[in-house]
């Protein structure tokens, strides 16, 4: 069944909240144009220089040449007297969409890289093209302008080349696909992003406008690279599970009453020396995912190596029983196929497969639960981490593929 992520749905309106707040803004809902004019002047330049730090910080490239880009063609469309303004216009409303199609789909691997590096030069000769032959490129594509009629009656609003909205468009969809396959909030980020620069380039003669849409993409990057840090430090890279660094904050919050669960993969070291740590890998995401599956109100933790916590706030080990049993069952009914040697890539037409393609085992864990009640208020959370444990021993003990409490 799937399961509305709260978190996920939060970052992934923000973006979209934040150009709204910029839309009304722009139209003079809050403040008027001369104060706008006075306050939001600079505010692109300082996002973007927050956000072009943070980039390279994190190592995010992606972002980081995103923001060059963009900056860049703030500059210039900011100062119209310093090139063909409509050329340029039209040359970088195509050049966009082609960046953050090509950021979207290549490799994170750091800004101060040699594949970061490369990536730079690949975007910088994009732009080159349009400053230094921009005559050419508005020639080319600058006749058709679908915008036009739907905004002819505001003035000083202005369409852009056919091609340059297809290509927005499909990289909206390559963006969305990309955030609805992976959930990554990097993506729906870069998503709002394109869309602030769609909003942009119709309003070049604003400066107002210009500059409280830039502002509203620059932040849109600075409060991904922040969500993106928290998700490194407080998520568990391989799993997807929130991290032991989380569980610790987690203990924080929960008070003096709930129940804790840790659960442990059986013969999970053999698993590994027989098949490889790639194969252990996997069966550390399956058991993760049937965890995240089955447990209802209860956080799921990489506790470390083969274990995993759950923590139950308020709840008691009879209220968790039934909970836990059904994630061992799932966990044991789910067959898990190791790939062979001598599976071919592509199955046969008569749909058999040769002997040894496949192997199949079974994966088991032992779970020992412990309490924690208002009479244990002086017991600190590791000794009761330490009662779970002691439990998991004794489910060992008991044969395994059971639970202890």
């Amino acid at each position: 069944m799937f399961r509305l992520d709260s978190k996920k749905v939060i970052v992934a309106v923000v973006p979209f909240f934040i150009l709204l707040i910029a839309w009304m803004l722009a139209m003079g809902t809050f403040v008027s144009k001369n104060e706008l004019n006075a306050i939001f002047i600079t505010i692109p330049y300082i996002f973007a220089f927050f956000a072009m730090v943070l980039s390279v910080w994190f190592q995010h490239s992606r972002v980081f040449y995103s923001v060059c880009v963009i900056l860049f063609s703030v500059a210039v469309l900011s100062n119209p007297g310093r090139l063909n303004h409509k050329a340029f216009r039209n040359g970088i409303s195509i050049i966009l969409p082609i960046v953050f199609i090509i950021l979207a789909i290549v490799e994170e691997r750091g800004v101060i890289s040699k594949h970061g590096l490369f990536k730079g030069l690949v975007v910088t000769a994009l732009v080159l093209v349009v400053v230094l032959d921009s005559g050419n490129v508005n020639q080319m594509f600058g006749k058709l302008k679908p915008m036009e009629f739907m905004l002819r009656d505001v003035e000083n609003v202005q369409g852009i080349p056919v091609l340059s909205v297809l290509l927005f468009f499909a990289c909206l969809c390559v963006l969305l696909a990309r955030f609805l396959l992976r959930s990554s909030n990097m993506d729906m980020a870069f998503t709002g992003a394109t869309l602030g620069c769609f909003i942009i380039l119709h309003f070049t003669g604003f400066p107002d406008v210009l500059a409280l849409f830039s502002s509203a993409v620059f932040l849109i990057f600075v409060i991904a690279l922040f969500e993106a840090s928290y998700s490194l430090a407080f998520n568990d890279a391989l799993t997807g599970l929130l991290s032991r660094r989380a569980m610790e904050q987690e203990f924080l919050r929960i008070g003096s009453r709930y129940t804790l669960a840790m659960v442990d993969i059986d013969f999970f070291k053999q698993v590994n020396d027989r098949f490889g740590h790639q194969v252990g890998d996997e069966v550390l995401r399956m058991v993760a995912s049937c965890l995240k599956k089955y447990v209802r109100g209860g956080k799921v933790f990489r506790y470390g190596g083969e274990e995993f916590v759950i923590i139950f706030p308020r709840k008691t080990i009879k209220e968790t029983l039934q909970i836990l049993e059904r994630a061992r069952r799932g966990i044991q009914g789910r067959p898990f196929v190791i790939r062979g040697p001598n599976r071919p890539k592509r199955k046969p037409k008569n749909g058999k497969l040769p002997p040894g393609s496949n192997e199949k085992i079974r994966i088991t864990v032992s779970i020992g639960v412990a309490e924690k009640t208002e009479k244990m208020r002086n017991r600190t959370d590791a000794e009761i981490i330490e009662m779970a444990d002691k439990a998991v021993y004794q489910a060992k003990a008991n044969g395994r593929n059971c639970i202890v409490y």
